[in-house]
């Protein structure tokens, strides 16, 4: 079969004839129609989140199952499916108390410690493997799982976004930011989006946010939150960037009660005064993807019609290099997806 192939870490995948996978015991294999392309595909091509090479990326994915294993019961061929990116044991007391994405026995991530999805197959766990509703398409499925559900899990377990809140989305142009607007508008906030271009801003204007920032255009992005908050402060500032000046913006802009909450995961630092903590009771966490149940409900959001899928380029998974360069560059709207036919 075809696959893009990521010959060491840091290096550019490149297109390869492999042997066709081949599902074992509990697990079921996947031919991919659409695949998700973000930031995260990048970060992890460093080599920071461990795995082996060579390998195939690829983690937001959805097809139809075409072959399944001994002892799998969940999904069967011909089923529409979408792919869970964490590999979980499903036992341990973080799995079993609805944690998934801090398993202690964790195998890592699909496309990163196992073969994911730019390959004209692609074989998993079966219970990587969740079922599409009826009115929900294979690209939007796709998008779903990492751009869409990461917002979900971010914004009501980690930023606790209320009706009531200003919320701040630093990178909100982006594959996940943008639909981080639309997720913080369906939880009633007014949202401050903050990104670097005009595009952008207009982009996440056009989604729902109520009022933008240019972070280019100001000397002073903390100042600028206060300003366009009158003063006091972000409820939630949520970074999709990650880089030390979002994050500390993102801290320093806090009201009271306010959370930061970074998404992002770069090797990045920041400083914080922890009077500002204790007294005014501000929150600074970090928000990891979401669990199957949270990907679940985030799939019956967009059967709904309430989340709508933003995807601002598209090329054949063979081009996969392509869309990585308008990611770096910045010019992406939105986010990316590879085709296969």
């Amino acid at each position: 079969m075809r696959a893009m192939v990521v010959p060491a870490w840091g290096q550019a995948s490149e297109l390869r004839q492999v042997l066709d996978p081949k599902p074992g015991h509990g697990e079921a294999m996947l031919r991919p129609t659409v695949g998700g392309v973000g930031l995260t595909l990048l970060n992890m091509r460093t080599g920071r989140a461990g795995g082996t090479t060579p390998r195939i990326m690829g983690h937001e994915l959805a097809g139809e199952i075409v072959e399944v294993g001994a002892g799998v019961t969940n999904v069967k061929p011909g089923d529409r499916c979408t792919v869970y990116f964490y590999l979980t044991c499903g036992h341990c007391r973080r799995c079993r108390g609805g944690r998934e994405t801090l398993c202690e026995n964790s195998g890592g991530h699909v496309g990163v410690h196992r073969d994911g999805g730019f390959a004209d197959l692609v074989c998993l766990p079966a219970e990587n493997f969740l079922k599409i509703p009826a009115g929900v398409s294979d690209e939007a499925a796709a998008m779903a799982a990492d751009a869409v559900n990461t917002n979900l899990h971010c914004m009501r377990e980690r930023a606790r976004i209320s009706p009531t809140d200003q919320v701040v989305l630093i990178g909100a142009g982006g594959g996940v930011g943008i639909h981080g607007v639309q997720m913080a508008k369906l939880f009633g906030a007014r949202v401050i989006a903050v990104d670097v271009t005009e595009e952008k801003l207009a982009l996440a204007k056009t989604w729902g946010a109520d009022a933008v920032i240019n972070a280019r255009a100001v000397n002073d992005l903390t100042a600028a939150i206060l300003k366009e908050t009158d003063g006091r402060g972000a409820d939630a500032c949520v970074d999709y960037v990650g880089k030390s000046a979002t994050f500390q913006a993102a801290v320093d802009s806090l009201a009271v009660g306010g959370r930061a909450v970074a998404i992002a995961a770069m090797p990045d630092t920041f400083t914080f005064d922890t009077r500002r903590l204790v007294y005014g009771e501000r929150t600074i966490t970090g928000s990891r993807h979401s669990t199957r149940a949270e990907f679940i409900e985030t799939l019956e959001l967009m059967a709904r019609g309430v989340i709508t899928p933003v995807v601002g380029s598209r090329r054949h998974f063979t081009e996969v290099e392509a869309l990585f360069a308008e990611i770096t560059g910045q010019t992406l709207l939105g986010r990316a997806a590879v085709t296969f036919e």
